[in-house]
């Protein structure tokens, strides 16, 4: 026994050295690819594979299996064995063949011309990329499953390290394997494609992000994307009709009784207020097969800010009336500074499309690093503010599961989302800061979740433009310039209770509504000018399974989100 502890403490310390060795190594690999330097992370990642097998038959043996197999005392060497097992996984198999893949997918040889993709190279590496990531996936769920806390807390450190390393890892393959499964039908493999592009002002905040505006129509087609139209929302909003185009769509009773009085389906600058976007991308593709008789195949969201990122890799844009612009002035230009610049509406819209024409044109130019473009397009989705959604019901089964989807998930899983659609009808949410404050504790079914909302207004008291300062909400009480409105619905955990509510410490009635398995709390929130709103929510929800998941509305300014989840088991 004394010398099977003495071999594990020996092999166990030199397990460790090269565990780090392995961490660090797969750190600086991942930040390489992540930079685009694909030949720099395969020099980097050649010995990988054997500083992962060195780990994994250090902490092999009959010692430490029966060390490992010890109740309670065994924990520690269980961790070990376990992740010194899952990093063997990834580094001596996954890893090599990743790295191996690299160049076929490295974007700026998948571009082989400024609007032209090489779906075939995309094509051929899929296979495999769905087998790295179920074997990534395979490892990250056996050190999950291995103890969180032991009784040696030298152990806990590491094995959460890796874990969020490998975490990291997965994040990054599955992505790839996604992108690999649907992109080549998505950018007309078999038959071109057409989509809806449409550029969201969260100037005035709607459940997607912001109020629908300018929009485009762009082509797919074998790999070459085209822009065939750009045109102001005014094409969608008819006068001869009231500015409605009926859809006739219906996404059910609870959508129907959350929003249905907004007439969403009909109504385009209504036609996003759930946060779910697979319903907005389908009453715009609608919406534009009505007026035009093209359908799409899909739409697309995004924002000002994902301009400002796409346009910090190929640079700036002169706009025909030789207004430059670039990633720091966009945002400022297209959700403040057109207000002051023109008093004419139809101006002012005028403006926005040849933003938006010019941005794509630089786009599709060449200009810029693929691989900056490809990682400014995953940082955009990653903040909500690029979301795609594909008719073809296959297709959007896998975004609908990523970031891009933008897709309010179904399941148990602990969910939270404050999520605002502005009732004033001005652009006051420039000025809005945001935070949220999620503390989630209890280790029973039940669990005790207190969400504190915070809504602060900054807008200033004077000098803002009568458009900015709009108020075409009824209210009963007065307003002053800057006072804004805003509907606040939060998405709770299904089967979620509220227990009680408060607005700035006093007690406060909450509506409820329900949609997407998910119950809806709802306030409506007057935003005076210089002041903050808290909210705060004290639910009972089911334990779920996995992590809660808190989701991000995008806005002008990010929302901030405090966490806590107490760990149990």
């Amino acid at each position: 026994m004394i010398l099977g502890a003495a071999w594990i403490i020996v092999t166990g310390v030199l397990a460790h050295r090269q565990a780090g060795r392995l961490e660090s190594r797969l750190v600086e690999v991942r930040i390489l690819v992540g930079q685009g330097r694909i030949a720099d992370a395969q020099r980097l990642a050649q010995d990988i594979p054997d500083l992962a097998r060195q780990a994994h038959h250090l902490t092999t043996g009959p010692a430490w299996w029966l060390g490992a197999n010890l109740p309670f005392l065994g924990d520690p060497l269980h961790v070990i064995r376990g992740t010194a097992a899952a990093g063997d996984r990834i580094g001596s198999e996954t890893l090599p063949l990743l790295v191996k893949l690299a160049p076929s997918l490295d974007p700026t040889i998948v571009r082989t011309s400024g609007n032209q993709i090489d779906i075939r190279a995309v094509a051929a590496a899929a296979p495999q990329l769905q087998s790295a990531a179920a074997a990534v996936d395979g490892a990250v769920r056996s050190v999950d499953r291995l103890p969180s806390h032991t009784w040696l807390h030298l152990v806990d450190a590491p094995a959460a390290r890796l874990d969020a390393q490998l975490s990291s890892i997965k994040g990054y393959v599955d992505a790839a394997a996604n992108l690999a499964q649907v992109l080549p039908s998505m950018l007309g493999a078999t038959s071109p494609k057409r989509y809806f592009v449409g550029l969201q002002n969260e100037a005035e905040m709607r459940g997607t992000g912001g109020l629908p505006g300018a929009f485009a129509i762009v082509v797919a087609d074998h790999g070459r994307i085209t822009f065939t139209h750009f045109e102001s929302d005014s094409a969608l909003l008819p006068a001869k009709s009231h500015q409605q185009v009926p859809t006739k769509l219906d996404f059910g009773k609870g959508y129907n009784s959350a929003y249905g009085t907004s007439d969403p389906t009909s109504l385009f600058v209504n036609s996003n207020l759930s946060p779910n976007f697979p319903y907005a991308a389908q009453i715009w593709s609608k919406m534009w097969q009505q007026v035009s008789g093209e359908k799409v195949d899909g739409a697309v969201a995004l924002d000002p800010a994902t301009l400002s990122m796409l346009l910090a890799v190929t640079g700036p844009v002169t706009l025909p009336n030789r207004v430059q612009v670039s990633a720091d002035n966009i945002v400022s230009l297209t959700e403040k500074d057109e207000y002051a610049m023109f008093s004419n509406n139809d101006q002012r819209k005028a403006f926005l499309v040849s933003i938006l024409k010019s941005s794509a044109t630089e786009l599709t130019s060449g200009r810029g690093s693929a691989s900056g473009l490809a990682r400014a397009m995953s940082s955009a989705a990653a903040q909500g503010r690029l979301l795609v959604w594909s008719a073809d019901p296959a297709v959007e089964s896998v975004l609908s599961a990523t970031s891009y989807g933008a897709a309010i998930p179904q399941a148990p899983q602990p969910f939270g989302a404050a999520v605002l659609n502005n009732i004033a009808a001005g652009k006051l949410d420039y000025y809005l800061d945001r935070s949220v404050a999620y503390h989630r504790s209890g280790c029973g079914s039940m669990r005790d979740v207190l969400v504190t909302i915070t809504l602060t207004n900054n807008a200033p008291a004077a000098g803002l433009p009568p458009y900015v300062n709009t108020r075409l909400d009824t209210h009963a009480y007065p307003v002053r310039p800057g006072d804004n409105r805003t509907l606040l619905d939060y998405y709770a955990t299904s089967g979620a209770q509220l227990l009680s509510a408060t607005l700035n410490g006093k007690p406060t009635t909450i509506a409820l509504q329900s949609d997407l398995g998910h119950p809806i709390f709802r306030a409506d929130l007057e935003l005076p000018r210089g002041t903050s709103q808290i909210l705060a929510l004290h639910l009972s929800e089911p334990a779920g399974t996995g992590d809660p998941v808190i989701w991000r509305q995008a806005g002008v300014n990010p929302v901030s989100v405090t966490y806590y989840n107490q760990h149990c088991g």
